[in-house]
């Protein structure tokens, strides 16, 4: 059965579908292409059907998987009180436990953008999840190489000052602080994209745009003060051991992998922090356009003639989507291959279990005897 084609979409027949006859009813601006309007929008649907509602959603899957996995794993070792620095692994706990909180957010977040109810809730939601998982990793590692810090340029007074109720009240300030910026990042910010339903008023110049620029620039600060922390660290540590002649090998060699795996795990947070950097840079530079997106009510002519806007947004979210859930996986991964406590546990139950499990060929000919 042949399809009829709009007269305004006769240039592009081929990509015309059936569900497009309800946008002939558009008022199209007359030095606008619909031809044009048409495509950046089934650009975008595809994006938002193919792959911002599977990638994200398969890696996401695999992510919360590998730390539950590195959870049980440090939770187990805790019990049977394998571990060294308790309170190391106690940041490693809440870290893995933001991941899998912000990872099941994204979940319900992915359906809403499916479902195509995303709206003022769902916006802040997203940025919420964002921020707690930024300012909580952020804060993680600033602890962990703190600690590191104290540990080996200043051994006894790390004895002496540093204790698992102390991590613990760190931990759980740091949750709190988190939680109330991420709050506040997440009211304000989705007023930038759904000013007409959000819950305060804030108009363009004297409140959305200073918002948009304050958050860029915190977020940026924060991040650099987090990277330029831990290289300072890093080379006080390292004039430290060069200088220090009573070290032992290996003690030398201990610290020379502790901070080895700091440094990935700082490549990590790298890698994971920067498309959200680079989003909210992105966005805010084209702040006055994207708000438009969530002016007045939504309609299938408001989509099909704000089609690029809607393509930039699908774009922007689906790439800092999977390389932040992508930096989700590799920092267990990294934990867990760098820690020689892992391995070790992993190789001694692996041997347990082998030793357990009889061979088959002596069952299989005990059996063979018996029956004869």
């Amino acid at each position: 059965m042949s399809t009829i084609v709009p007269e305004i979409f006769q240039n592009c027949s081929y990509e015309y579908r059936i569900k497009d006859i309800k946008y002939i009813q558009c008022h199209i601006p007359m030095n606008v292409n619909p031809c044009k309007l048409l495509k950046e929008l089934h650009e975008a649907k595809d994006i938002r059907k193919y792959l911002f509602a599977t990638i994200p959603l398969i890696l996401a899957t695999f992510a919360i998987l590998i730390n539950i996995a590195y959870g049980i794993l440090i939770i187990e070792l805790w019990r049977r009180k394998k571990l060294g620095s308790l309170c190391r692994y106690s940041f490693l706990i809440s870290r893995t436990i933001s991941s899998i909180l912000a990872l099941i957010l994204l979940y319900i977040i992915l359906i809403a953008w499916k479902l195509k109810i995303f709206r003022y809730a769902s916006a802040a939601a997203f940025i919420l999840i964002g921020s707690i998982s930024f300012l909580t990793l952020a804060g993680t590692y600033v602890a962990m190489t703190a600690l590191l810090y104290l540990a080996i340029v200043h051994p006894l007074r790390y004895l002496y000052l540093v204790n698992i109720t102390r991590c613990f009240i760190v931990i759980a300030i740091l949750w709190l602080i988190s939680i109330a910026f991420s709050f506040f990042l997440g009211l304000y910010g989705a007023t930038l994209f759904y000013p007409e339903t959000a819950p305060i008023y804030c108009s363009f110049n004297r409140c959305q745009q200073p918002i948009a620029i304050f958050i860029v620039f915190l977020l940026c600060a924060f991040f650099i003060i987090v990277i330029a922390f831990y290289l300072i660290i890093l080379y006080f540590i390292h004039n430290r051991d060069r200088t220090d002649q009573l070290e032992t090998d290996i003690t030398m060699r201990n610290n020379v992998r502790t901070m080895n795996r700091l440094a990935l795990n700082m490549v990590t947070f790298t890698i994971g922090s920067l498309p959200i950097l680079i989003v909210t840079a992105i966005a805010t530079a084209n702040l006055k356009n994207l708000t438009t997106l969530g002016l007045g009510d939504k309609s299938s002519c408001k989509t099909f003639l704000h089609g690029k806007l809607f393509l930039q947004v699908e774009i922007l979210a689906c790439t800092a989507a999977i390389v932040w859930v992508l930096a989700m996986i590799f920092d267990p991964i990294i934990n867990f291959f760098a820690d020689p406590n892992f391995i070790d546990s992993i190789r001694s139950w692996y041997s347990c279990i082998k030793f357990q499990i009889p061979p088959l060929r002596p069952l299989f000919l005990h059996k063979s005897n018996s029956d004869r």
